[in-house]
């Protein structure tokens, strides 16, 4: 045989084996819940009962092994205000707030140390604050062109953060398995005759097996 010939032959089954390494030194895994919010004319429903989803990595031992986990998912708020008031009863104030909040935890299944998951703390994925003020039912019969537009007043204050998936970075890792969960806590807060809910689907947990390479640097504020 052509020495030339073998010489590729040899160079290509070193490229295979190279590329077929670096694939098995990696693995992905997800877990997910379908059930969705409904939003039918105002009317906030549906959504999945259960508040988490969990999943298994199988990780592969070497310096720099991490995890990035993410949950995505769609979320549903509603905020429902009302005001009422007579003459007399000076400013008339009425506010409600939802929102959810995810947070990922990851448990050693192989008897190693604890990992670092990055950030530690519960992130939002969705908050709405509303809160209206007014002072307008004691001075309906004062209030014209002509009156001071501080006197006579209708507040509208709406603040919203949304996030709908993030990514947490976990590293101090070990050859091993772990146990991945991520967890959802929807919040409210109103006083009746007002209201607030806050529903969560579908989600998407997904988990993937990278590297950190030491000659990398991070991002600097």
């Amino acid at each position: 045989m052509n020495t030339k010939k073998i010489a590729t032959v040899i160079a290509v089954l070193a490229f295979v084996t190279t590329v077929a390494f670096a694939q098995s030194s990696g693995s992905f895994n997800y877990s997910a819940d379908t059930l969705a919010c409904t939003d039918i004319s105002g009317t906030l429903g549906g959504g999945t009962p259960k508040t988490a989803l969990t999943t298994t990595m199988k990780v592969s031992s070497g310096t720099g092994v991490a995890l990035v986990i993410r949950p995505s998912a769609v979320v549903g708020l509603l905020t429902d205000l009302s005001l009422s008031g007579k003459a007399g009863a000076g400013t008339v104030t009425a506010s409600a707030q939802s929102g959810v909040q995810f947070q990922v935890t990851v448990t050693s299944l192989s008897g190693q140390g604890p990992a670092t998951v990055t950030p530690s703390a519960a992130v939002t994925f969705d908050d709405r604050f509303i809160q209206i003020s007014t002072n307008l039912f004691s001075l309906l019969s004062t209030c014209t062109s002509l009156t001071p537009a501080t006197t006579c007043f209708f507040d509208f204050n709406e603040t919203t953060l949304s996030a709908h998936s993030f990514d947490w970075v976990v590293t101090n890792m070990s050859s091993g398995d772990y146990g991945i969960t991520v967890t959802w806590t929807p919040y409210t807060n109103f006083t009746a005759p007002n209201n607030a809910l806050a529903c969560v689907g579908p989600v998407v947990l997904t988990a993937e097996q990278t590297k950190i390479f030491n000659q990398n640097t991070g991002i600097s504020f």
